[in-house]
C-alpha cells in the first residue's frame, strides 16, 4: 500500500495567509470595515480548520485504492452502531457510538446557526441545509483518498440533520429584538460582490489544495522505493 503523509500545516498557512490578505484589500477597496463581521468570519474560518483537522487525520493518501469501503445505503450505518451499542453491555462502546452520531449532528449544527448571518440570500433553511450537505459531500469525497476513512452516505444524513438543527436555533433566536437587529447588523456590513468574492476565494483554496498535494507527491517520488 503506497501513501504519503499531505502537508497539511502547509495548506493551513496557505490559505489563512489568503484569507488575510484579501479581507484587508477589500476592507480598503470598500473602506467599509466591521469588527464584527471580522471575527465571525475568521472564527468560522478557525472552526473550518478544525473540523477538516479531525475528520482527514492523520492525512495519509492513498496512491493506489483497492477494495476500498463505502456505504451508500442510508441509515444503514446508524442503525448498526446503535444495535451495536443496544446489544453490548459496554459503556466504552456506547459512548463511542454517541459521540459519533451526536458529534456529527453537532459539529454541522454550527454552520446552520452562522450562514444566514453572512447574506441576506441565506436567511432560508432549505439554502442553509443544502450548503451544509453540500460541505458534507466535499468532505466525505476527500476521505475516499485516505487510508483510514471512508465514504458513508450517513454522515450526509447526519451533517444534513445538524444544519437543519442549528438554522432552527438560529430561527428561534431571531424572534428576539436584539439578536434580530444583532443578525441584521452584520448583513449590512456585508460588501458588494460577496459572492463572487467566495466563489473566487473557494477557487484558490481548491488550487493550494492541489498545489500542496502535488509538492507532497513530488517529494514522496524523489524517495527510492
Amino acid at each position: 500500500m503506497f501513501y504519503f503523509t499531505y502537508d497539511i500545516r502547509m495548506l493551513y498557512l496557505v490559505v489563512f495567509a489568503g484569507f488575510l490578505a484579501s479581507r484587508v484589500f477589500r476592507a480598503l477597496k470598500y473602506r467599509k470595515f466591521d469588527l464584527w463581521r471580522e471575527l465571525l468570519l475568521f472564527g468560522l474560518m478557525l472552526y473550518i480548520a478544525f473540523l477538516l483537522y479531525n475528520t482527514f487525520e492523520p492525512f495519509a493518501v492513498l496512491l493506489k485504492r483497492q477494495n476500498q469501503r463505502i456505504n451508500l445505503v442510508p441509515l444503514q450505518g446508524i442503525f448498526r452502531m446503535i444495535e451495536n451499542a443496544s446489544k453490548f453491555d459496554d459503556k466504552v462502546t456506547q459512548r463511542i457510538v454517541f459521540v459519533n452520531l451526536a458529534g456529527n449532528v453537532l459539529l454541522f449544527s454550527v454552520f446552520g446557526m452562522v450562514f444566514p448571518l453572512l447574506h441576506e440570500r441565506l436567511n432560508r433553511w432549505w439554502l442553509v441545509v443544502l450548503l451544509g450537505i453540500s460541505f458534507s459531500l466535499v468532505i466525505e469525497l476527500g476521505q475516499t483518498f485516505l487510508i483510514h476513512r471512508v465514504f458513508d452516505v450517513d454522515d450526509l444524513i447526519l451533517n444534513g440533520l445538524g444544519t437543519l438543527i442549528g438554522f432552527s436555533v438560529y430561527a428561534f433566536l431571531n424572534l428576539f429584538k436584539p439578536f434580530r437587529q444583532f443578525c441584521k447588523r452584520i448583513r449590512e456590513a456585508a460588501r458588494p460582490h460577496g459572492f463572487t468574492y467566495s466563489f473566487l476565494f473557494l477557487l484558490f483554496v481548491l488550487l493550494a489544495t492541489i498545489g500542496v498535494y502535488q509538492h507532497g507527491l513530488a517529494l514522496f517520488r524523489q524517495i527510492p522505493q
